[in-house]
């Protein structure tokens, strides 16, 4: 059960929130962990960003992008709990990683050890190279990977563990501050992909303490596809020299210095080229608007919305692949169907949208959802499945 506090986000404040969003003026929509909706605010910013564009031509660099950039690198770093200087921009979580690996000498260390539930990004960046070995962290009940899995396999052979603060897959959340625990003790590095913790819950990055962790707008942000962020640990950054790279990376990247590499002395030195400047206008309405709310509010809210979800799912005698308990769950629900494909369908046209992942379905309500939005997706689901 979630214990609601006196200023939880309300079923009256999220109607006020989703009338920022005008997918809700025609869906009951509840699929975040695909793709955040798009705010008023943010439309607004794309059009602010074709006119700079349009009125300055090239100086729309140094009179309005660059700064944009720093602004919501800074915004970032408050919502994860850290100064902009650790903080590195990249263009999806593919990038981000490959920079991450190619940062990393494995020449004494060959193993990095990746979750069987984790998104496949995770795992293809050391499979696809031939100076690592990959080992899997495996489930024991489908759902999430139990501690003791890690603390058996990091050991002085390990030069990494890459693995996700919540799976893509069930909406479990990983106790990733004792994985960086015991990475760190035993020599190796920790690296977690948070895509689906930033804009759900409350992430402070100094306190979970890895190597490396990792966001983008994509999905709970609502920021929009193209921007994603390296919160980079000053116990690494000064001695990590990473070998994908680009003109961004460099200490003075307008020196234009062709015959030497400077890399940056902060997280900067992950970066690559040029940033989707229009995401970044659109992200920074959105992550204002996780900041004025608060995570915490925002994490309640979520917490309330699929206890919810659950209980309505357990009482119609569906079959659940997430964690029963709220604390233990990201806003992630997964229905178990034999043709999840035919039942997000059937969703769709009723004008209810959520996804579908092998022998599942998969609801992701947010703070602007409503407790009517769960319940008419349940009972959607529900027939559907039994159908």
């Amino acid at each position: 059960m979630t214990i609601l506090r006196a200023n939880t986000i309300s079923d009256e404040e999220a109607l006020r929130l989703r009338a920022r969003f005008p997918i809700f003026e025609s869906k009951r929509y509840l699929n975040t962990c695909s793709l955040g909706p798009v705010s008023d605010e943010s439309l607004a910013a794309l059009q602010e960003y074709g006119r700079d564009w349009a009125r300055f031509g090239a100086p729309a660099w140094w009179e309005a992008w660059i700064p944009r950039i720093e602004e919501v690198r800074a915004q970032f770093a408050r919502l994860i709990g850290c100064t902009s200087e650790v903080v590195a921009i990249h263009h999806s979580i593919s990038s981000a990683l490959s920079t991450v690996a190619s940062s990393i000498d494995y020449t004494h260390r060959r193993k990095v050890i990746v979750a069987e539930l984790d998104f496949p990004t995770i795992a293809y960046q050391w499979l696809a190279r031939s100076d690592v070995e990959v080992v899997f962290a495996l489930s024991n009940n489908g759902v999430t990977v139990p501690l003791d899995e890690y603390e058996r396999l990091i050991d002085d052979q390990t030069a990494a563990v890459a693995t996700s603060h919540v799976f893509y897959a069930t909406g479990a959340v990983q106790d990733v501050r004792s994985i960086a625990e015991i990475a760190r003790r035993r020599g190796a590095l920790s690296i977690v992909d948070g895509y689906h913790a930033v804009g759900v819950m409350p992430v402070d990055v100094p306190s979970l303490d890895p190597d490396f962790y990792l966001g983008g707008t994509l999905k709970w942000v609502c920021g929009g596809p193209g921007l994603t962020f390296i919160a980079v640990s000053p116990r690494v950054a000064p001695e990590t020299r990473p070998g994908a790279t680009g003109w961004f990376a460099a200490a003075d990247q307008f020196a234009f210095q062709t015959r030497t590499f400077a890399p940056a002395d902060t997280a900067n030195r992950f970066q690559m080229g040029t940033p989707a400047v229009g995401t970044v206008y659109a992200a920074g309405p959105a992550l204002k608007l996780l900041l004025d709310l608060g995570m915490d509010r925002v994490w309640e809210r979520d917490q309330a919305l699929t206890s919810r979800l659950v209980d309505h799912a357990s009482a119609r005698g569906l079959r659940l692949a997430s964690p029963l308990d709220a604390v233990s769950r990201g806003s992630i629900v997964l229905l178990q169907a034999s043709d999840p494909a035919s039942v997000v369908e059937h969703l769709g046209r009723q004008g209810i949208i959520v996804d579908a992942r092998p022998g599942k379905v998969r609801l992701s309500p947010h703070f602007y959802n409503t407790e009517s939005d769960v319940d008419e997706a349940v009972e959607a689901a529900a027939r559907a499945i039994r159908t």
